[in-house]
C-alpha cells in the first residue's frame, strides 16, 4: 500500500508495508507421513568424561563470532597467521588475497602482539576459558604493509623467523633487525598477559597452519613443498621453546589440512618426498611417523613436546543435502561408507577420529585429539548452508561424535553471525534455554535403530542422573519422527520431559513439547522433519511451557537508490526511522563482469558517525560491512549493536545517528582483474528497511521515531502536512490506520498526546 498526504501533496520516496505472520509449525502440516524410532539410553554402561573444549569456534578474522553463541574455546589461526609479524601486526594473506601484506590483523600503532592481546580481551569479555594462538613456523613473515607481494622470500618484503634469539628477550622488539623471534613473542605474551595458567594468558599454541599447503597457500613465503622431516624438525624445535618459557602451555600440531595430509606428506601430484617414500611402507600413514618422531623427541628432551595432535576436517561429501545430513558419520561410524572422491582410494582411513586414536595408542599414548578447523557443509557456500536446518543437524552430530570419541578440542570454522543454524546447534549443547543450561559433562550410552535417520547422544552431570539430556535428530526431509526414548540402568523415576528444538521453521531454539506425565522411564517425542532437539528428562515435574509464536508484525520501508539524498563525499543517506524496531537493512543489486570472471566480489560500508560504546567511552565513527559476490542479488545487513571501529574491532554500541551513510564502493575483486576489480559493474537498485513490532507495540504515533509519543510528534506531523521540511516516519503517522496520512491522523495524535 502507499501512503498519501491528502490536502498536501505526495510523500517523497516509496514506502511499502507488509504484515507477515509467522505461523508455528506451518511447514509440518505438509509432511508426508511419519516413522517410528527407538532410542535407548543406558546409564549402567561405561561413562565418558566430555571435554568442555569441543564446544569451540575459530576467531575468524575481524568478524565477531562470539556474540550469539556460548562457547568454551577459541582458536586464533588460519592462513593469515602463517605470515603474521607479531612485532608490527602486519600479515600476509597468501593466495587468499593476491599475496597481500597489509594491516588486516593490525598495525604498528596497535603495539606488539596485538592479535593475541585482542584474543585475550575477547575471551575475557565473553567468558571463554580456553584459547590458542598460532606461532609462525614456515620461515618468513610480512615485513611491510604495502599490499601485493610478487617476490619470493628471502627479499626485503619478508622478515625471517627464528625460533631462538640467543640473546636477551625484549618487551619492545627491535623493528630494524629484519628478524622475528618466536621465543621473544612467547615471552612477551607471558609477561603481558600472564602464563597459560591464568585466565588472561594463552592456554595453547598451534605450530603454524596446514604446513603441507604452504607452497599453495603462501607461494611467495614458502615456495617449495614442506617435506615430512622439515615439519617434524621444526615442530620439535619450536615445541622446546614453548615448553621452556611456558611449561604448562599445551602444544598443538601439526595442524594438517585434512585426511589426505594425514596419509601422505605433501600434496602435489608431481612431487615426492624421497625420505618419506623410503620409509612410508613402515607406517599406516604419515601421522604415524609424525607421532613416533614426537614421542622419540620427548625421550631425548625429557619433556612432552606434543600435547594435542591437530587435524582439520572439511567434509568431502557435501555437494548434496543427503551428503551433508550423513557427513558427521565419517568422523566416527564404522558402518558408514562416504560417497566422496576419497572413498575409492582411502576408504580404509574412515572413520577419521578412531583412526587417529589408533595411531596415538600405538605411537604416542596420552596425546589428545583436536579438530581445530571443521565444517560439515560446503565451506565455499557457508553463508547459504549455515542458514539451513541441515547444517544444525550435521553440527550437533559432529559435536556428539567429538564427545563420544574423546576429542579434547574442536573449533568450528565459519562466519557464525551469518550461520544462525550453526550457532543454535552449538547452543543446543552449551546454552539451550538461553540462561546457561547445558548438556551434561558425562556421556552415557545412547543409540537409535537407524543412524541414517536419527543420531542420539545422552549425558548427565557427573554421577547425578536426576536429569538426563538427550540430543536427538530427525534427518528425514518429509516424515515426522515418532521417537520412544527408553532409559535403563537408573534408580530414578523420571516424571517430566522438555523438548528444546531447532526446526526448518526457525533457527531459534524453542520448546516444542512439555510433558509432566512421563512413566516407566519412557518418553515419546515427535520431531518434525529435518529437526534436532535436546530432550531434557527429569525426575521432577517442570514448570516450563511450550513456545508460543509472538504476534510479530513486519513492516518494510523501501527506497529507490536514485531517490536517496547524498552527502558531500558521495555517500547515500538512508533515514533510519524507528531505530528501536529496525531489524535489518536489505540492499538489492545486480552485478556482472565485463570480462566474464567466474568469481568476483565487492563491498562497501554502512557508516555511522555517532556511535556510543555500551560499555562506556567516547563517541566514535564506525561501520558495518556491505559485501556481495557474483550471482548475489540481495545483501542483508543486521541492524544490531555491533559495529566495527577504525581499528577493525567490533564494538557493542548504540547508534545516535538518525540516518546511515552508505558508501557502496569501497572495494572490488575478480579473478580477471585481481584486487582492482575494474571489470566488475554493480548496480544497486533499492534499499529496504525492515522493522519488526511485537503485537501492538509499534508505537504508532511516534512519527519522529524517537521512541516516545509526545508534543514533538505533533509538531513534526503538523509541519509535514504543511509541506514544511520535517523528519517523520509515515507508517507511524497513520494513527487512524486508513492507509493514508492526513489531518485526521493529526487530530487523533493530539488526543493521544493529551491523554498522556
Amino acid at each position: 500500500m502507499h501512503f498519501h498526504r491528502k490536502f498536501a501533496g505526495v510523500i517523497a520516496g516509496i514506502v511499502t508495508l507488509t504484515c507477515l505472520a509467522h505461523p508455528a509449525a506451518a511447514v509440518y502440516a505438509e509432511a508426508a507421513g511419519s516413522y517410528s524410532m527407538n532410542v535407548s539410553v543406558d546409564l549402567s554402561k561405561d561413562k565418558k568424561e566430555i571435554s568442555p573444549y569441543i564446544y569451540g569456534i575459530n576467531q575468524y578474522g575481524n568478524t565477531n563470532n562470539y556474540k550469539n553463541v556460548t562457547v568454551n574455546a577459541v582458536r586464533q589461526g588460519g592462513n593469515r597467521y602463517t605470515g603474521y609479524n607479531w612485532e608490527t601486526n602486519w600479515s600476509n594473506a597468501g593466495e587468499d588475497w593476491v599475496n597481500s601484506s597489509d594491516t588486516n590483523i593490525g598495525d604498528l600503532s596497535n603495539g606488539p602482539g596485538y592479535a593475541a592481546k585482542k584474543l585475550s580481551g575477547e575471551c575475557e569479555e565473553y567468558n571463554v576459558p580456553y584459547k590458542i594462538t598460532t606461532l609462525q613456523m614456515a620461515g618468513y613473515v610480512a615485513a611491510d604493509k604495502l599490499g601485493q607481494v610478487t617476490e619470493t622470500a628471502p627479499s626485503d618484503r619478508w622478515n625471517k623467523v627464528y625460533f631462538r634469539k640467543n640473546s636477551e628477550l625484549q618487551l619492545e622488539p627491535d623493528l630494524t633487525d629484519n628478524a622475528v623471534y618466536m621465543d621473544e613473542y612467547i615471552n612477551y605474551l607471558v609477561k603481558t598477559l600472564g602464563d597459560s595458567t591464568t585466565s588472561t594468558g594463552i592456554q595453547g599454541y598451534s605450530l603454524d597452519n596446514e604446513p603441507f599447503l604452504w607452497n599453495d597457500t603462501h607461494p611467495m613465503l614458502h615456495p617449495e613443498e614442506c617435506t615430512a622431516d622439515e615439519l617434524i624438525e621444526k615442530s620439535i624445535e619450536l615445541s622446546k621453546v614453548i615448553k621452556e618459557i611456558d611449561p604448562n602451555a599445551e602444544v598443538y600440531g601439526p595442524a594438517l589440512w585434512g585426511m589426505l595430509a594425514c596419509i601422505q606428506a605433501g600434496t602435489s601430484e608431481n612431487y615426492t618426498d624421497p625420505k618419506w617414500e623410503s620409509i612410508k611402507n613402515n607406517y599406516n600413514w604419515y601421522l604415524d611417523y609424525y607421532l613416533e618422531s614426537m614421542a622419540n623427541a620427548e625421550k631425548e628432551s625429557g619433556k612432552r613436546l606434543l600435547d594435542v595432535v591437530d587435524v582439520h576436517y572439511y567434509s568431502q561429501d557435501c555437494s548434496t543435502d543427503d551428503g551433508k545430513l550423513q557427513a558427521a558419520r565419517s568422523l566416527y561410524d564404522e558402518s558408514y561408507v562416504e560417497n566422496s572422491w576419497l572413498q575409492p582410494y582411502f576408504g580404509g582411513y574412515f572413520p577419521l577420529i578412531p583412526k587417529i586414536q589408533e595411531s596415538i595408542d600405538k605411537y604416542y599414548p596420552g596425546t589428545k585429539i583436536a579438530i581445530s578447523e571443521y565444517n560439515l557443509a560446503d565451506i565455499a557456500n557457508e553463508k547459504v548452508t549455515g542458514k539451513n536446518v541441515i547444517s544444525a543437524i550435521a553440527e550437533t552430530e559432529a559435536l556428539g561424535a567429538f564427545a563420544d570419541n574423546g576429542v579434547y578440542f574442536a573449533t568450528y570454522w565459519g562466519t557464525l553471525p551469518e550461520c544462525p543454524y550453526v550457532e543454535s546447534a552449538i547452543n543446543l549443547y552449551t546454552n539451550y534455554d538461553g540462561k546457561g543450561a547445558s548438556f551434561g559433562d558425562t556421556l552415557v550410552q545412547a543409540k537409535t535403530d537407524d543412524l541414517s535417520k536419527a543420531a542420539a547422544f545422552a549425558a548427565i552431570d557427573g554421577n547425578d542422573d536426576s536429569d538426563v539430556g538427550v540430543i536427538l535428530s530427525n534427518k528425514d526431509k518429509t516424515a515426522s519422527e515418532n521417537a520412544v526414548i527408553t532409559i535403563d540402568g537408573s534408580a530414578s523415576d523420571y516424571k517430566s520431559a522438555v523438548v528444546y528444538a531447532i526446526t526448518q521453521d526457525s533457527s531459534e531454539i524453542r520448546i516444542i513439547d512439555v510433558q509432566n506425565n512421563v512413566s516407566g522411564n519412557k518418553v515419546e517425542v515427535e520431531l518434525p522433519p529435518l529437526s534436532v532437539a535436546h530432550v531434557v528428562i527429569s525426575d521432577e515435574l517442570t514448570d516450563k511451557t511450550e513456545y508460543e509464536e509472538p504476534d510479530i508484525t513486519v513492516k518494510e520501508t523501501v527506497y529507490n537508490v536514485n531517490d536517496l539524498a547524498t552527502s558531500a563525499d558521495g555517500s547515500y543517506l538512508i533515514p533510519l526511522g524507528d531505530k528501536k524496531n529496525l531489524k535489518e537493512i536489505k540492499f538489492a543489486l545486480n552485478s556482472y563482469s565485463t570480462e566474464g570472471s567466474a568469481y568476483y566480489s565487492g563491498g562497501g560500508g554502512l557508516c555511522f558517525s555517532k556511535l556510543t560504546p555500551i560499555s562506556g567511552g567516547e563517541e566514535f565513527w564506525g561501520f558495518k560491512t556491505v559485501n556481495f559476490s557474483n550471482g548475489q542479488t540481495e545483501i542483508v545487513v543486521p541492524f544490531d549493536e555491533y559495529y566495527t571501529d577504525s581499528n577493525q574491532d567490533e564494538v557493542k554500541s548504540v547508534v545516535g545517528d538518525t540516518e546511515a551513510q552508505w558508501q557502496p564502493g569501497w572495494w572490488k575483486f575478480s579473478e580477471k582483474q585481481g584486487d582492482t576489480g575494474s571489470d566488475i559493474v554493480v548496480n544497486y537498485t533499492t534499499v529496504t528497511l525492515v522493522y519488526e513490532y511485537d503485537g501492538e507495540t509499534g508505537l504508532v504515533g511516534d512519527v519522529n521515531g524517537d521512541g516516545k509519543i509526545d508534543v514533538s510528534d505533533v509538531v513534526a506531523l503538523s509541519k509535514w502536512l504543511a509541506n514544511i521540511e520535517a523528519n517523520i516516519d509515515p507508517k507511524l503517522a497513520d494513527v487512524i490506520a486508513d492507509d493514508c496520512v492526513n489531518i485526521f491522523d493529526l487530530a487523533a495524535l493530539k488526543r493521544k498526546v493529551m491523554k498522556g
